[in-house]
């Protein structure tokens, strides 16, 4: 049994960060990136193997926003986190090299990656939607009276806040300035996102849903490495695609040994009841 229902609700109580043991090959692809990460740092980070791993990242960020299963509050934090870390090294290594320097690239950076999270974002959500409404899952989902906490509240109004920083200091000038970069950049986003809602969406999965990721998966592949980019782009996007497919097979080989102790240890607790309601009956 999945540790929620049609619906995305939780079936048993689970903490907001899974431990080690919980989620042991998602916590070591955590650290295998971030390795990852300092290597391509220590290299070059303005390299294609550091536009990979950002890259990837960047789309696993935006889709864990809408497929994750944690707090909504603590998922949009994590993005924010990742573009401020993504963005950083244009930020920091400059002013480490020199005194004199201009802020030109940065504010680009930053605002390609707010776009892109977003981008990513709206589509696994308006896909996970249209699976949904394939299964019929709407009709079984229950309206649920939202519930705020003061400190949720709060946090809120930070994650509020700093998203204005960033959306005001971004300069979103240079998205459209190449438009086979940006038709091969939205291929790319469209394809991960809709393989990342298809693989770990929360909905009643069937043939007609998975022919239909699949068309749209193939669309967006095209239209990333067939839209006339460079082989240099193609290599970057298709590294990006490899690194999130790594972790969609990470995810849910993690949730399905879950699944397993769950349904072991429910198993043992009904073996438990019924030895004692023979022992009361003796």
């Amino acid at each position: 049994m999945p540790p929620w229902d049609a619906c995305g609700a939780r079936t048993y109580s689970e903490p907001t960060v899974p431990t080690f043991y919980e989620r042991p090959l998602t916590w070591l692809f955590g650290i295998a990136a971030i390795c990852l990460d300092a290597v391509a740092l220590s290299v070059d980070h303005e390299g294609d193997f550091a536009t990979v791993l950002g890259l990837g990242q960047l789309l696993l960020a935006s889709g864990w926003l809408v497929l994750g299963q944690s707090h909504p509050l603590a998922r949009a934090t994590w993005v924010i986190v990742a573009i401020a870390v993504l963005t950083a090294p244009d930020y920091v290594i400059p002013r480490l090299r020199s005194g004199f320097y201009i802020d030109l690239v940065w504010p680009h950076v930053l605002g390609e990656l707010i776009a892109g999270a977003a981008f990513t974002s709206a589509v696994a959500a308006g896909w996970l939607t249209v699976l949904r409404g394939f299964a019929g899952d709407d009709h079984h989902c229950l309206s649920r009276k939202p519930q705020f906490s003061l400190a949720t509240l709060f946090g809120w109004m930070i994650v509020v806040a700093v998203a204005s920083t960033g959306l005001r200091n971004a300069d979103f000038s240079l998205i459209d300035d190449n438009l086979t970069d940006l038709i091969s950049g939205c291929g790319l986003a469209l394809s991960a996102a809709t393989a990342m809602a298809a693989a770990l969406g929360a909905y009643r999965a069937s043939w007609s849903t998975r022919m239909a990721s699949l068309i749209v998966i193939a669309s967006g592949a095209v239209m990333s490495l067939a839209a006339g980019v460079s082989r240099q782009v193609a290599a970057v996007h298709l590294g990006a695609w490899v690194f999130v497919v790594m972790w969609i097979v990470v995810t849910r080989l993690d949730r399905r040994m879950d699944a397993k102790a769950i349904a072991r240890a429910d198993s043992y607790d009904g073996a438990e009841t019924a030895l004692r309601l023979v022992a009361d009956e003796r």
